[in-house]
């Protein structure tokens, strides 16, 4: 048997115990997994493609529960009301890290009563504008600060994650916008198209065709890296702006006093399921960027997003009814 380097030897070492403790849990009933939104949406897409792997890697059914409402707070709360078993988590988005704010009467503590199990999936948000406004960039930008320039960018509603990160946005590059708020993203790309908004921060799978037929013109991405399917748009980082923080991203938590065996039995299941050839694959043909981020990392991405959240509600003065 070959040796093994001691970086490799330590490494096995210190997995023993976190391998060791999620095998020493198993779930007894079937797994509920809470969606706090309608059946349909982009959390039932995320996790389709990993239900039957995760039945087999914790060996009962995993059912997928629509509990909507109240901004999601419905569906956490029933989180919160489920027994701290491991029976039960559920899968959240970037309004949880900004309800934190927006909602500061919410039942529960967000960064306190729940632990974080994976961070699975981010859909990067492109920059996208009217064809009439800008051909790149920097005309973009230069278009903005022009003396009383008032573009006007669109989002899903107030507080969702393509309104933070365009106020961010506006507030980083100087330029001159307000805010128009719609429900849902139809809409609002129907009015961007037609040339009644001049910009929004719009989710990667929405734009390709559009922006293929000339409708809407992507001028950069809030992504790590340029991404196959717009290979000649700059990221924020490659224009001068890395701290703009606009995606759409999704991962599971559960009640923070659900037994550490159980928690570590569940994030082992989910990262097993995501990192999957067939999995991964079917997810970033939908659109998505696969992380599975262990529960640790997503608790600071967690973070990272309610502090810049924060900052951009307050600077702001957003309100939601």
């Amino acid at each position: 048997m070959p040796k093994l380097s001691r970086r490799a030897a330590g490494l096995a070492l210190l997995a023993t115990p976190a391998l060791a403790q999620a095998q020493s849990w198993a779930p007894s009933q079937p797994v509920r997994v809470i969606i706090p939104f309608t059946p349909g949406g982009t959390m039932d897409t995320v996790v389709r493609p990993v239900q039957q792997i995760l039945q087999q890697e914790l060996g009962q059914p995993i059912i997928m529960e629509h509990r909507p409402g109240a901004a999601t707070v419905i569906g956490t709360q029933e989180v919160m009301r489920a027994p701290a078993d491991g029976h039960t988590m559920i899968m959240i988005a970037n309004s949880f890290a900004a309800n934190i704010t927006l909602r500061p009467s919410m039942p529960y503590n967000s960064l306190r009563d729940f632990a974080p199990l994976a961070m699975a999936t981010v859909v990067p948000h492109v920059l996208v504008v009217h064809p009439s406004v800008a051909r790149d960039f920097p005309a973009f930008i230069a278009a903005g600060r022009r003396a009383g320039a008032n573009l006007a960018f669109g989002s899903y509603g107030i507080g969702t994650s393509n309104h933070l990160g365009g106020e961010q946005f506006r507030e980083l590059t100087g330029i001159g916008a307000t805010h128009v708020p719609y429900n849902g993203a139809p809409q609002a790309y129907t009015d961007l198209i037609g040339g009644r908004l001049q910009f929004m921060f719009a989710n990667l799978p929405d734009v390709i065709q559009p922006a293929q037929a000339g409708q809407m013109r992507p001028i950069a991405i809030s992504a790590e890296r340029r991404v196959r399917e717009l290979p000649d748009v700059p990221t924020m980082a490659e224009l001068g702006f890395p701290l703009v923080l606009s995606d759409s991203w999704f991962g599971l938590i559960t009640r923070a006093d659900v037994p550490a065996p159980a928690r570590a039995r569940l994030e082992a299941a989910w990262l097993a399921a995501l990192t999957r050839p067939e999995v991964k694959g079917r997810l970033e043909e939908l659109g998505f960027t696969v992380l599975a981020k262990p529960g640790a990392e997503f608790g600071t991405e967690i973070r990272r997003y309610a502090d810049t959240y924060a900052q951009v509600i307050r600077a702001n003065n957003i309100r939601v009814e």
